[in-house]
């Protein structure tokens, strides 16, 4: 119902407001370091798996609507985007920039230069 025809480049108001509650409960789970992957792949899994849910569910026969199909989805869900534990254990920004701070030497992906850059913005962030 929320969804109406599932064609490209069209949506409903319910459609975005959905969205926009779960994008915003994704940034609190990123804010408190418990997201495994990025932001827009975490709201992309969990919208893709409650969608397919929902249609599989009401695909069936009502004799052969087993919840465990649901509760499985969903854990392998929430396995998928989440972490058991905070990665960083001291919410906000000085804890997640000294969490960064202490792998910083270990990246590949930024020059000397960049390393350099960011190892001071997140000592400033850090205090």
């Amino acid at each position: 119902m929320m969804y109406g025809e599932p064609r490209r480049g069209t949506d409903s108001a319910a459609f975005r407001t959905g969205m926009e509650i779960l994008l915003g409960r994704i940034r609190r789970l990123a804010a408190v370091g418990r997201l495994r992957v990025a932001e827009p792949l975490a709201a992309a899994l969990v919208h893709a798996t409650a969608r397919g849910a929902v249609l599989t569910w009401l695909s069936l026969p009502e004799d052969g609507r087993d919840p465990a199909l649901l509760t499985a989805m969903r854990e392998a869900m929430v396995t998928a985007v989440t972490t058991e534990s905070p990665a960083v254990q001291d919410p906000g920004p000085a804890g997640a920039a000294r969490a960064l701070r202490a792998v910083l030497p270990q990246q590949t992906a930024l020059s000397e230069a960049e390393q350099h850059l960011l190892g001071e913005w997140l000592d400033r962030l850090s205090r």
